[in-house]
């Protein structure tokens, strides 16, 4: 499946007005776990280049997010946790996440 942003863009606002899992527009777009190359591809169309940002290869990914995420309220945060673990759930097919990404959601929940 080929990714288009504007698309995205689109089915999610629809998905917000209309009430729509957002997991499920995601799962329809093809952004799925076992399929990175539909982000890899909507990550470029959007001008981020993992590359660039990350030029040593891995990365503390859960410092990274504390970073660019460290100014907004802890309420916030848990909705995004929330939003997140919906979403995980319904586009990996019901498969938990990862521990640590478990643990890290956990620690918003609780700001």
């Amino acid at each position: 499946m080929s990714a288009d942003l504007d698309a995205l863009r689109q089915r999610v606002v629809e998905a917000v007005t209309s009430g729509k899992s957002m997991g499920q527009v995601f799962k329809e777009m093809g952004i799925t776990p076992d399929n990175p190359a539909v982000v890899q591809e909507i990550m470029a169309q959007a001008g981020i280049d993992p590359a660039a940002m990350f030029p040593d290869g891995q990365v503390d990914m859960a410092s990274f997010v504390n970073n660019m995420t460290k100014d907004l309220s802890p309420e916030m945060k848990k909705q995004l946790a929330q939003l997140i673990e919906g979403m995980a759930g319904e586009i990996n097919n019901g498969q938990p996440l990862p521990p640590d990404i478990q643990e890290f959601l956990k620690s918003w929940q609780k700001s």
